[in-house]
This record gives C-alpha cells, structure tokens and sequence, in this order.
C-alpha cells in the first residue's frame, strides 16, 4: 500500500497485470519427479541427464559463515559442483557463483513463487519449495503448477491509496506488464551479468515500464480514430471501458483501479468524462495550493476565488470515484458531479446500474440521460451514503451508463486506511 507515485489527475496512473501465459522450464529428476518451474529459458541441453547435487552437499570445509543450503558465494566446494546442476535454496546471484564454479545449472527452491520469469546465466529454474524438498531428499538417498487467474495484478505494481490527493484513485487502470517481449539494447548481456554472452535485440522483461507501452500505444490508437480528442477524453474512454478484474481481498481496487485496458473497446466508449485546464487549476484549488504554490504548476498567476466552482467531493470530473473516510466510528456520506459528453450514437439514451455492497446506498440522479446530438453534454449526480466501516478496510461499487451499445463503467472505492 501507499507505493502509487505519479498521481495527478492529469496523467494515466497505470499498473501492471499478469496475462493467461507463463514462462515454464521442465524439471526432471532421475526418480522420476518432474515439475515445471519458472524461468526464460533459452538454453538448449546437449544431454537428457546431467549429475545433480545440492549446495548443502557441496559445502566446502572452510567453516564458512555463508550458507552452503542457499549456495552463497564461498560456500561451496568447485570440486564437488564443477559439471552438475545444484540445488538451491532462495538466495541471491546464485546462478552466477554455480557458474564461476564450473556448474552447468541451478534450481532454485521457492517459498512463494514470484509472478514473473526471470532471466539467468545458465539453465536455471524457480520451483516450489515442497517439490524442492523431495529432491533435496533424493539427492540424500512440484508441487503442482497452479494456473494464476488472468488477468492479475503484479506483485510489484505500485498500489494506492494516493498519498498526495485524498481525493483520487490511484492507478487508474493496469495493462499487461509481466514477462513481456521487449525491445533491448545488445549494449548488455540478456541478463546484464559479465559472465553471460547471450546478447540479443529482444529480451522477456517485467514491470510497470512494461505495462505503461501498452497504455501509451493504445492511448495513440484511440487519437487515431479521434484526431481531436483531448487527453482526458482518451484516459475516460480507455478507463471507463476496461475489463473488470475480480476482487482477491478488500484491498484489490487499490491496485487496479478502473481495471484492466481493452484498446477495441476504447475507440467507441459512448460516453466521455471530459476536462480541460481550467477544471485542474480547480482541482489544484480545491486541494489547497494557493498564490506561489499553484504558479509555479499553471506558470501564470491565479487566483482560485475567480474559478467557476464544480462541488462534490472531489470537484473533479473524473471516470472514477473515491471517497477516503477519516474514521470507522461515524456514518458516511459524499457527494459527486459528473458530466459525460456523447461521442456514440447521434440520439441515445442511457440508464444507469449501480453495483454495491447491501450496506452501501449509492443513488444517481437522473438515472436516465438522454442525447439528441454528438457533443451533447449531460451532467448528473452520485450520491453515496453508508454506516461506520467496522469490519472492513474498503468497500468496491461502480456504477454503469448503457444505452445496449455502449457501457460506461466507473469505479467507486471507500476507504478506510488503517491507524498504525
């Protein structure tokens, strides 16, 4: 929590997601335990078997401090790994002191695995700590693959609350950011270890800087087909289309915010939440910032008292809603203003669905918008109420705007952050 950083209502917040694919490497050992752990593997054996030991097995009499079971470096005997593959506890750099030791390959026994591939210097691969058990137990004498619903959020992507605005949710949407073919400079090494001489114009990288490509190329793809759309309009198109992703706990919609990117859908989204300059120097205004403060971010002098007033909780026509409650003692309620401008059908009329939990009251009004011409602009109201939260951290409604064509979806989170 609290890791979101680049929270201004002006930029696309974006997280990373998992996708329905994953980077396996097999492993066998000669009693017949064989399991698929996780690696970008692009070695190719010369050999269906090769000798296999362990760190423990291979520790040298040094009376090391470092631990041989995790094979740390000055841990092992060269004599006893030199030619085999070494098992491993979860340590650090590991493939690269099997290597300088004349090793041919790493598995690495996991606690947790981690959601993404990873790259390195030799044969290696991630599996499971119970499967890696049993093979510790053979060498002294997987677990099965679980199949990760997709899309997911990444275990690294940067979570809300947003620590700079009470007022917004943060990221605004996700996009695929795990184990993804990239582009790569053959300046490093695939894995930028010295001793790896696999250079290559393509590399399986994870990370937000993976996913933020995906957003800013469909973010490209949408002006293609609205020249003149401003960027707002393209954030609200691609956030208010977005996949729904499934709550894992109370805290999911902190991680995805909107959801996860569907580009197709983004280029006819119906409706727009719309805003312009004017509408963030009274965001800025309505967060505080004030004579030197607020010129140094418009570069020109202001003054708040002569910006036409918005309301509502956030004072902001944002796609989403987010309501930060201060305490878990009283009754909650707030107030939100939105207008949506037509960019789908010439005449069509919108109704709206609220999904909420039975505690959680959220009325619209009107529920029923109705547009005679593109460009046509409708303003409406969301008002939501409820009693102390007791027994949660956050609550995740969303309301919906659907003329049978278009769907319109925002999302609503109440928050409640936790006294440290």
């Amino acid at each position: 929590m609290h890791t979101v950083q680049n929270v201004a209502p002006w930029i696309l917040t974006v997280g990373a997601s998992g996708m329905d694919r994953q980077f396996r490497t097999t492993v066998k050992v000669g009693n017949g335990i064989e399991t698929r752990g996780r690696s970008i593997n692009t070695f190719s054996p010369k050999k269906r078997m090769y000798p296999l030991t362990s760190g423990a097995k291979a520790a040298n009499s040094n009376g090391t401090i470092s631990s041989p079971e995790m094979c740390d470096y000055g841990s092992m005997d060269m004599n006893k790994i030199k030619g085999k593959i070494v098992l491993c506890k979860e340590g650090a750099y590991q493939d690269s002191i099997v290597n300088g030791l004349g090793g041919i390959g790493v598995i690495r026994s996991v606690q947790k695995q981690s959601d993404t591939g990873f790259t390195f210097s030799i044969p290696a691969a991630n599996i499971d700590s119970n499967v890696g058990d049993k093979i510790d137990t053979y060498i002294n004498s997987t677990k099965a693959v679980i199949n990760a619903t997709a899309p997911f959020v990444a275990s690294f992507s940067s979570r809300g609350p947003n620590a700079v605005s009470h007022t917004i949710l943060k990221p605004d949407i996700v996009a695929p950011g795990i184990d993804i073919l990239a582009a790569y400079s053959k300046l490093s090494s695939v894995t930028g270890k010295d001793e790896d001489n696999r250079f290559d114009v393509y590399n399986i990288i994870s990370g937000t800087s993976m996913a933020c490509p995906h957003v800013a190329a469909a973010a490209v793809y949408v002006k293609t087909f609205h020249p003149n759309w401003s960027p707002a309009a393209i954030k609200s198109a691609l956030m208010t289309t977005a996949s729904e992703m499934k709550l894992m706990d109370d805290l999911s919609g902190l991680a995805y915010g909107a959801g996860q990117i569907d580009p197709i859908r983004a280029v006819q989204p119906g409706l727009i939440y719309d805003m312009s300059m004017i509408d963030y120097i009274r965001f800025l205004c309505n967060e505080g910032y004030t004579g030197t403060s607020l010129r140094i971010l418009t570069d020109e002098k202001t003054n708040c008292s002569s910006i036409p007033s918005f309301g509502g909780q956030d004072a902001l026509n944002y796609p989403s809603m987010y309501l930060q409650l201060k305490n878990s003692t009283s009754n909650y309620s707030a107030i939100f203003y939105r207008t949506v401008t037509n960019v789908g059908s010439q005449k069509s009329t919108y109704k709206v669905t609220v999904k909420a939990p039975e505690n959680v009251k959220v009325t619209v009004v009107p529920n029923t918008l109705a547009f005679s011409k593109l460009q046509e602009k409708k303003s409406f109201k969301v008002v939501i109420k409820g009693p102390p939260l007791k027994y949660s951290t956050s609550l995740s409604a969303s309301l919906e705007w659907s003329d049978a064509t278009h769907m319109v979806k925002s999302p609503i989170l109440i928050f409640l952050p936790p006294i440290y």
